[in-house]
């Protein structure tokens, strides 16, 4: 049996981008037109976009239609990322991820009702009131990652710059430090899966593209857990490195 038609169109498209027909930044001709080209419906151009856009080939900017990317995907090495002397020094976390890659983030924080996975995590009664830091992240034109901070109002009480937007160099982590409720362990649980609805709208992932979801727990040396992270990341968009001493 022959491959699928929108995987042969699929491979058609990589080819011109493979041998520079297309380069980055080009923009692709619409699905309509795609579709005329090869003779096939709309919806197996659309199934061959998905692919591409799920490996990182093609890109759709909003409103702007369908474009070649060269887009590197992002490192993100552990447990370097989260060294005192990195974030100590005033260094964004993030910034050891993308480096002097173009980074936009969109922050919005309130109080929220704690979940009971939450408050069994913070050590809070369930339903009570924590702080919550929601972020977007997109590097180069592309949103590669959502996340999502619990933190006790005690540790606001004593530390108040971690409910600023722009908590300052270093972040959170360098303001609990401050405080003297700074973390020293970061557990972290990682899972590959589908993503949900309102996480794919989010991301603005195409179909079949799955995200990295990854919850981290920050813990004082005294095991107080000071926040609660989950984030969730376009898989297609990062590698995830793990560095280990013998």
């Amino acid at each position: 049996m022959g491959e699928p038609a929108y995987r042969e169109i699929a491979e058609l498209i990589r080819a011109d981008i493979e041998a520079q027909r297309l380069v980055d930044g080009d923009r692709l001709p619409t699905v309509r037109d795609m579709a005329l080209r090869f003779g096939v419906p709309t919806g197996t151009v659309a199934k061959a976009v998905d692919i591409l856009r799920a490996d990182g080939a093609v890109t759709a900017r909003h409103g702007r239609g369908l474009y070649v990317s060269g887009f590197k995907r992002i490192l993100r090495s552990s447990p370097a990322r989260l060294a005192r002397s990195w974030w100590g020094d005033g260094k964004a976390i993030q910034d050891a991820d993308t480096g002097g890659r173009l980074r936009v983030v969109h922050v919005e924080v309130e109080e929220r009702p704690a979940p009971d996975r939450i408050a069994e995590a913070l050590g809070v009664p369930v339903e009570a009131a924590v702080l919550v830091r929601a972020r977007r992240f997109a590097v180069e034109d592309r949103i590669v990652q959502i996340a999502t901070s619990y933190i006790p109002l005690a540790v606001v009480a004593v530390a108040p710059a971690v409910a600023y937007t722009g908590p300052g160099p270093g972040g959170i982590y360098a303001r609990m430090t401050e405080a003297g409720v700074g973390p020293e362990v970061f557990p972290e649980r990682i899972i590959c899966r589908a993503p949900a609805p309102d996480e794919a709208a989010a991301l603005s992932l195409p179909r079949g593209t799955w995200v990295i979801a990854i919850t981290r727990r920050a813990y004082t040396g005294a095991r107080q857990c000071v926040e609660v992270n989950e984030m969730v990341l376009d898989a297609s968009a990062y590698e995830l490195e793990n560095v280990f001493g013998a």
